[in-house]
């Protein structure tokens, strides 16, 4: 359960957020999600391997690992990682006899943002690359009632809204695609991008009125007629409707209202909690923990907990030198 959307405002300049939907609290203790930032030349150590980044990254991990929800880099590429039940990995023999170079799901966007400043070299790279099947310590350590490896799909975008979907179904290696500036959960991306014909009705204009016979004239009921059939349920196929068509209806705006416009958009997506219950006994429900949206031009994240309307706002800086962490507010502030 999550949702991505990108907008661009009259200077092009991109605007990318994302819901955390999940059935837990994201900033319990045992989770701690905080958004954590690491420099240029620094040594990470992944679960399979260790590597350098050449680019600067920041975003929301957590507990303090290298699985971060989403994140931004140094030369301007955000992305995400969320839900995919369509997803699969294989084991190191089978990546080794097809040439595939094992990665750690958990640790796909940290891995970008640490290594790629374009979505080419993402492209090229992941065609090389495969799902391997383990489990992932810091997140079981994090007592979120979801088992790893989690399966997921991945979304990256560059400065000028161009962007790439990255689903591991093919027992581990990644089909790629170009993406719309949207993306939700399952099924996976070709589905949704069909499934939009089913609403080619929709428009942003008022409908008015339809003359059915001569004698019978049907009025619209006050405004909005131009999106009847927008589905308003959050399943995953209709987040993604609801998202792309919200999104690129948006009238164009200046930059310094790109948040602003960012989060409204949101709002027709977030998960209230308790409308979502798993079963009818159960106490458990899928939930917006968090939304974070960013930036891209200023390399700056925004993250606003579900628990008060308070945003942590957090700039990566090009002279940053030593890793940082900065928690995400919870108090409510007024002025």
């Amino acid at each position: 359960m999550c949702t991505s959307i990108a907008i661009q405002a009259d200077n092009q300049d991109l605007f990318w957020g994302r819901t955390m939907d999940f059935p837990f609290d994201p900033f319990k203790p045992s989770a701690d999600s905080k958004i954590i930032a690491y420099p240029q030349n620094y040594e990470l150590q992944g679960l399979q391997q260790n590597w350098t980044t050449k680019y600067a990254f920041a975003g929301v991990s957590v507990n303090d690992s290298l699985f971060f929800n989403d994140g931004i880099n140094s030369a301007g590429i955000v992305g995400d990682a969320q839900f995919l039940e369509e997803a699969t990995w294989s084991d190191k023999k089978s990546l080794q006899q097809r040439q595939l170079q094992p990665i750690i799901g958990e640790e796909v966007v940290a891995y970008v943002l640490s290594n790629f400043g374009s979505l080419a070299e993402i492209k090229t790279a992941f065609q090389h690359l495969g799902q391997i099947y383990v489990p992932y310590p810091d997140w079981e350590q994090a007592d979120t009632g979801v088992t790893t490896p989690i399966p997921m799909h991945y979304t990256f975008f560059d400065t000028q809204g161009r962007s790439l979907i990255l689903e591991p179904v093919r027992n581990g290696a990644f089909k790629i695609y170009d993406g719309i500036g949207v993306m939700t959960n399952s099924p996976e991306y070709p589905w949704h991008l069909d499934n939009l014909r089913n609403y080619v009705q929709l428009t942003n204009h008022n409908l008015g009125y339809n003359q059915l016979t001569p004698q019978l004239k049907i009025k619209q009921i006050e405004s909005g007629s131009g999106l009847l059939g927008l589905p308003g349920d959050y399943t995953a196929p209709s987040r993604f409707v609801r998202a792309t068509f919200l999104s690129k209806f948006l009238q164009p705006f200046k930059r310094d209202q790109g948040i602003s416009q960012l989060f409204n958009v949101f709002k027709a997506v977030a998960v209230p909690k308790g409308i979502e219950h798993e079963t009818t006994q159960s106490a458990e429900f899928d939930y917006t923990g968090y939304w974070s949206g960013y930036d891209v031009s200023q390399r700056t994240l925004f993250v606003q907990p579900e628990d008060c309307p308070t945003l942590t706002k957090f700039t990566l800086k090009a002279d940053l030198t030593e890793k940082t962490t900065k928690n995400i507010s919870h108090q409510l502030l007024a002025h």
